[in-house]
C-alpha cells in the first residue's frame, strides 16, 4: 500500500511538473510572438503638467463656459467623446488622461494626491478659469481631493458634478496577488486580456449597461490601444495594487460646507454601487437630490450621452 501510494504521488508530481512546463512554455512563446512596439497615435494633443506630458482633448468655443471632464479608473478622455460633442455646441469642453491611464506619460506615483496635483496643473496650463468639473467614477475622488486641498486654483471652480462616483477611496480586491505571480505568466495574462478583443468588450458591455450598443471596431481600438503601449503593463499593475483614489468619509462630509454648486448624477442601472448610494453621497456633500439617468449603467455618459448632457447643461445654467 505504501509503495503504491508513493508511486501515485510520484506520477502525480511528474504530471504536475509537465503541466507547469507546458504552461510556462506556452506563456513564454505567446509573449515572444506578441513582442513588438505599439506606438502612441499621431495627432494627439499634450500639455506639460509638472514634469510630464498630459494628453488632452478639447471641443467647442474657447470663450464659452468651461467644462472639464475627468474620467474613471482604466478609462481615458475618449470615454467622454459622445458627451463632449453634445456639450461643445454650447460650451468649451476639455478632458484629459489621468496619470497612469490613456496616453498621458506614465510617471509614478499613482496616488490621489498626485492626481489632484495633475488636475491643478492642467487647469493652470490650459488657462481654464472658473470651470465646471465633472468627475466620472474615480474622477469624483480626484475632484474631492482637489477641492479639499483648497489651493487658489481650487477656489476658482464654478461648480462640480459627481457622475457615477462616490468620491471615496477603497482598496482593490486581489491586487496584492499580482506580487506573487512571476513572469512570463503576468505578461502573458496581461496581453491576453488586452489584445484578444474578447475580455475588454465584455467588461465594457457589463459596465455600460444593457442599452449600450456593441462597440464598433474603431471604438474598440480606441479603448484597447492605451493598454497596449510598452509602459502600460507596469503602470496598470501598480495601479491595481494601490487604493482607488478618493477621500475618506469624514473628508467627504467636509465638502458639505464648501459653498460650491454641486450635483450627483448616476445611471439607474449602475451595478458598481448600491441603489441608495446616490442619495447618500448627495446628502454627504450637500447636493440636491441626485439625478438618476434611466437606461444607463456605470458608463452613463456613453450609454445615454444626450440625457447626461442635458443634466450638465441644466446645472451650468444654475451656476
Amino acid at each position: 500500500m505504501f509503495v503504491n501510494r508513493w508511486s501515485f504521488l510520484r506520477v502525480g508530481g511528474t504530471i504536475s511538473l509537465l503541466l507547469l512546463f507546458v504552461i510556462t512554455t506556452a506563456c513564454g512563446t505567446y509573449v515572444v510572438c506578441t513582442n513588438g512596439t505599439i506606438s502612441t497615435p499621431s495627432g494627439l494633443t499634450f500639455v506639460t503638467t509638472d514634469s510630464y506630458q498630459t494628453r488632452f482633448e478639447s471641443w467647442g468655443n474657447d470663450t464659452s463656459t468651461q467644462i472639464v471632464l475627468i474620467h474613471g479608473a482604466f478609462e481615458s478622455a475618449y470615454y467622454f467623446e459622445p458627451l463632449a460633442k453634445i456639450l461643445s455646441k454650447n460650451y468649451h469642453v476639455e478632458a484629459y488622461d489621468i496619470k497612469g491611464f490613456g496616453y498621458t506619460q506614465r510617471v509614478a506615483p499613482y496616488t490621489v494626491e498626485s492626481d489632484s496635483k495633475q488636475l491643478r496643473d492642467f487647469l493652470l496650463a490650459r488657462n481654464l478659469t472658473h470651470p465646471i468639473l465633472v468627475g466620472h467614477s474615480l474622477g469624483a475622488g480626484v475632484i474631492a481631493r482637489f477641492l479639499l486641498d483648497d489651493s487658489p486654483v481650487a477656489r476658482t471652480v464654478r461648480g462640480y458634478i459627481f457622475l457615477d462616483g462616490d468620491g471615496l477611496s477603497a482598496s482593490r480586491a486581489g491586487g496584492r496577488f499580482l506580487n506573487y505571480l512571476p513572469n512570463p505568466y503576468v505578461t502573458a495574462a496581461y496581453r491576453l486580456f488586452t489584445r484578444t478583443s474578447i475580455v475588454i468588450p465584455a467588461i465594457f458591455k457589463a459596465t455600460c449597461g444593457a442599452t449600450c450598443k456593441e462597440l464598433t471596431k474603431t471604438e474598440l481600438r480606441n479603448i484597447e490601444r492605451p493598454f497596449q503601449l510598452p509602459d502600460s503593463q507596469q503602470a496598470l499593475l501598480e495601479l491595481a495594487q494601490s487604493p482607488i483614489p478618493g477621500v475618506s468619509l469624514s473628508e467627504l462630509h467636509r465638502l458639505k460646507n464648501d459653498g460650491a454648486q454641486k450635483e450627483v448624477i448616476f445611471g439607474a442601472q449602475d451595478q458598481e454601487f448600491d441603489p441608495e448610494t446616490p442619495a447618500q453621497i448627495a446628502s454627504f456633500i450637500g447636493a440636491p437630490s441626485p439625478l438618476v439617468i434611466p437606461n444607463a449603467g456605470h458608463l452613463s455618459m456613453w450609454a445615454q450621452p444626450e440625457s447626461v448632457a442635458k443634466a450638465i447643461m441644466n446645472f451650468a445654467g444654475k451656476t
